[in-house]
């Protein structure tokens, strides 16, 4: 039985009622182009949504998806998030395959490679919509606050990580409930602004797509004891409008 079913009818037997939710597009054949932006950003919502209240649909898994994903792709959405294991875009977004061009790097930092492949992505791909997804309790942003200025972790490669992260928090205030804070939730959120920023100032080609209105660049944090996704810098990026009512919605409402 399809999951969504069984926790569906285990609901119904507890007696309670199952959570409402506002209905996303259906979602695209993945071998049509990219959509308008409000419509992809609510995707992303709706699908985090399903994710907090354990009743994702898990699309575009199938035999048909993966035979059309051969030989062509056409993503919804650039994420870039962390590579802890605890952080999948595609679970926390409910996608399927072939609607995220997913980058991902401890403390979402951008060295050239990743900034090479968002800009394929957009370039290449078409992709309008970039998030840039840090998260709670992250160990590079950890490691930022906990090393001590001049001192070495033992590698170079990780040197070069916790240099960076320092960096992007050097001009914050962060007080020591922050810096000790478990989640480190104000420096997390602090990490993601950089990044942000920081993509547009590294990329003349995203930076010509974002002055033109071809491209949007939000930050988001996740949760991990949640799985809510916080978004912001949404400017322009209302949510699209609820699709029509079908007869057979309307029924089973009475």
């Amino acid at each position: 039985m399809n999951p969504l079913l069984r926790t569906a009818s285990a609901v119904a037997l507890l007696g309670v009622g199952m959570p409402a939710f506002a209905e996303d597009a259906q979602p695209s054949h993945p071998a049509v182009k990219p959509e308008a932006l409000p419509v992809t950003f609510h995707r992303l919502e709706q699908g985090n949504l399903r994710f907090t209240k354990g009743v994702a649909r898990h699309p575009a898994q199938t035999i048909a998806v993966r035979n059309a994903l051969a030989s062509e792709q056409h993503p919804h959405a650039i994420v870039v998030a962390c590579s802890d294991s605890r952080v999948p875009p595609e679970l926390i977004f409910d996608q399927g395959l072939g609607e995220l061009f997913v980058v991902r790097e401890a403390g979402n930092e951008l060295e050239p490679l990743a900034v090479a492949s968002i800009e394929y992505g957009v370039a290449n791909l078409g992709v309008r919509l970039i998030v840039i997804m840090g998260h709670e309790s992250c160990g590079a942003v950890k490691a930022g606050l906990a090393t001590p200025d001049g001192q070495s972790t033992g590698s170079p490669n990780l040197d070069a990580l916790v240099s960076s992260v320092k960096s992007n928090l050097s001009d914050v205030h962060l007080t020591d409930a922050d810096r000790h804070d478990p989640k480190v939730v104000k420096a997390a959120h602090a990490n993601v602004d950089a990044v942000t920023r920081q993509l547009t100032e590294r990329s003349a080609l995203l930076k010509a797509k974002v002055d033109a209105g071809e491209l949007a660049i939000v930050s988001a944090i996740y949760s991990l004891d949640t799985g809510h996704v916080e978004f912001w810098h949404t400017e322009g990026l209302a949510p699209a409008a609820k699709p029509a009512t079908t007869a057979t919605e309307a029924a089973g409402a009475h």
